[in-house]
């Protein structure tokens, strides 16, 4: 009767498990993560009586997981993308939004500006139309400022969000190790023991890493799991757990980058090859909205230096060579703040980039390297564009002299301010030539009678025989008393001198006849940074804005009658509004914003299909899971009242053991 009673309490156990399974299973069905169990019983060893076996009951040999690898991987996976997708459409909106708005949108002030202009030149002698003029750039100027402020502002909320991340990924490998030690003790330990509910946690914590990182889930000892994330960094060895740290960038310290750190020894984390939200926050940071503040930058700093320059060729009402009317886009604080050096030990300089040809100017960035550098001598570059990967080498054969370098085909040159640590070979600078014009652009003149709306009275031009590639224009009119002062009938003639140097330019100045009115050789020395220099020539002064002259280049100083009323420099600023001066003469200043404008909408509408596709795949990949591993709650009730009508028929087959066994105490007595 033993065996009877063994076999009742063997039903009772089994019963109560499964009973307990299933509550537990009822209990958790809101769970996220939660995986439904059941209970595993098989047959207890048989007794053998004669040459017949009778079972003695049931044992409960697992409670198992329902759980699908393949399943949890690929909703591992789908995650991941959803999650960069997101992000992506998330960033890319948020810009589309702001530049494209009629709202916030540059267009409209660079329109008005424009129409104010317009009605300059058709009353060039109007102050009222010059102050709204005056008024309309500021408000233009202002709306670059403005966006310019806004996407610095996205920018700087990614690299919180870059900061934040990385808190919560160290904190989630820290949880993922401590499961895994957790896990690794139960299933190791001498009683055996499920860890189903430890699993389906660091499950949970796997899947939300998933959503900041891609990750790959590798097992390992005592159902331990490493985990890697990105392009193959290890986060989680089994019981231990690296952090991710968010450190400064280099050279752009505003720049933050991700880095993983193990006892005080850090590795840098390439964050675009990440994937997950933290991937699309790099991405979108450094392709989207760095792209967008260059090309914002690339608008204003052409409009406004085109305007600048059409200025100075022109005669405000006062009778003055026109001024910029916008801030200097080479002034010296702005081609020192356009690069910036890396921390790399090699060395210290002190480079400015200047501007030179709208036409070839990008919104590209490059990276500098020293490829040679012999102190006061040689020094040489590799210059690489980080957009197209083409690299070229320059240099300056004599420091003593020259100070200054051009890159071939990008419409900028670099200057060599001050060299204070000498340069190793290696030595790296980021180039960075339009990131900050719109934020630097500011309306410089506020009074409206030195607008340059007439043609300026005397011109400067070229001998069509010139062999050299200076360009000239006269910057000031400062005596028009001097005896050489040009009118209708003597121009003035500057022929350079056989004495000129690469430092310093000679010259003579020949009348109308060719007889030579000064009596003693002038000169005018070269600034090795700028290359400029400036000639002075019958009470005016002629500046060199570029290139350089050859042996016997002339240049003719002409009368041009001018006065009240004459719109012809005025005419010329308007015309500029459809002038194709950019991306090599075939943009306009509108054309590069508006460029600009359907390639994030283009990105943002790519990042929404994509993202709607990714939801769909993420979405079906959970349901898979929900439909193994979910909680059924009919099919749980279907086994609460099975599994309690095997308990109580299991309590009866004990009852009547215990029956059995009083019967036969009561007939022994």
């Amino acid at each position: 009767m033993a065996d009877l009673l063994q076999i009742g309490l063997s039903g009772i156990y089994s019963s109560q498990a499964s009973l307990t399974t299933t509550s537990h299973n009822i209990s958790n069905v809101s769970t996220e993560g939660y995986s439904r169990q059941t209970v595993d019983t098989s047959a207890a060893g048989a007794q053998r009586l004669s040459t017949n076996f009778i079972g003695s009951g049931s044992v409960v040999t697992s409670i198992d997981r329902a759980y699908d690898q393949f399943a949890f991987t690929e909703n591992v996976i789908n995650t991941s993308s959803y999650a960069y997708y997101e992000q992506t459409y998330t960033q890319a909106n948020q810009m589309d939004l702001l530049l494209s708005s009629d709202n916030t949108s540059a267009t409209t002030s660079v329109l008005n500006m424009f129409s104010s202009l317009s009605s300059i030149a058709d009353n060039p002698s109007l102050l009222e139309a010059r102050n709204v003029f005056l008024q309309d750039a500021s408000s233009m100027v202002n709306q670059y400022n403005t966006l310019y402020s806004h996407l610095e502002t996205q920018y700087e909320s990614v690299n919180a969000e870059i900061d934040n991340s990385a808190d919560v990924i160290t904190e989630l490998a820290q949880s993922i190790a401590s499961l895994n030690s957790q896990i690794s003790i139960v299933t190791g330990s001498a009683s055996g023991g499920d860890a189903n509910d430890l699993l389906d946690k660091r499950n949970l914590a796997i899947t939300e890493l998933s959503e900041y990182v891609n990750t790959s889930v590798v097992a390992a000892d005592n159902n331990m799991v490493n985990i890697y994330i990105g392009s193959g960094q290890g986060l989680v060895m089994g019981t231990v757990s690296q952090s991710v740290i968010a450190v400064d960038g280099d050279p752009d310290l505003t720049r933050k980058e991700l880095a993983l750190n193990f006892n005080g020894q850090s590795t840098a984390i390439n964050g675009n090859k990440l994937g997950g939200g933290v991937g699309a926050l790099f991405n979108s940071r450094d392709n989207d909205i760095e792209v967008a503040m260059n090309q914002l930058g690339q608008s204003v700093i052409g409009l406004t230096h085109a305007i600048n320059e059409q200025q100075k060729e022109g005669q405000t009402l006062n009778g003055e060579i026109g001024a910029d009317i916008f801030n200097d886009i080479n002034s010296t604080e702005s081609m020192q703040n356009r690069v910036l050096s890396h921390d790399d030990g090699l060395g210290k300089a002190t480079l400015s980039v200047r501007i030179d040809d709208l036409s070839e100017l990008s919104a590209d960035e490059f990276t500098l390297k020293v490829s040679e550098y012999t102190a006061g001598s040689t020094l040489s570059f590799t210059v690489t564009n980080n957009t197209t990967g083409l690299s070229q080498e320059v240099s300056i054969d004599d420091l003593s002299t020259e100070a200054r370098v051009a890159i071939p085909g990008a419409g900028i040159s670099i200057g060599i301010d001050s060299i204070t640590q000498p340069l190793e070979e290696g030595k790296e600078f980021t180039l960075r030539p339009t990131r900050n014009g719109a934020k630097e652009a500011v309306v410089l003149e506020n009074d409206a009678e030195k607008i340059a709306a007439a043609d300026a009275e005397i011109k400067a031009s070229l001998n069509s025989d010139n062999t050299g590639t200076a360009e000239f224009r006269v910057s000031t009119i400062s005596n028009k008393s001097d005896n050489n002062y040009m009118d209708e009938e003597n121009p003035l003639t500057i022929r350079i001198s056989a004495n000129t140097t690469d430092s310093e330019i000679a010259y003579n100045l020949f009348d109308k006849d060719g007889i030579q009115v000064n009596t003693t050789e002038l000169t005018t020395p070269v600034d090795p940074l700028t290359g400029k220099a400036t000639f002075i020539a019958g009470g005016v002064e002629v500046e060199m804005k570029s290139g350089f002259p050859a042996v016997n280049d002339e240049i003719i100083l002409s009368f041009n009658e001018t006065g009240d009323g004459d719109n012809r420099n005025m005419l010329a600023i308007t015309d500029l509004q459809s002038a194709k001066i950019m991306n090599g003469n075939k943009s306009s200043f509108q054309d590069i914003y508006n460029n600009m404008l359907s390639e994030i909408g283009a990105k943002t509408a790519n990042a929404d299909v994509a993202m709607q596709s990714a939801s769909i795949l993420k979405d079906q990949s959970f349901e898979r899971i929900q439909s193994l591993s979910g909680v059924n709650m009919d099919e749980e009730a279907a086994n609460l009242l099975m599994y309690q009508q095997y308990y109580s028929a299991a309590a009866r087959v004990i009852t009547v053991a215990n029956e059995i066994f009083e019967s036969l105490l009561q007939a022994s007595r």
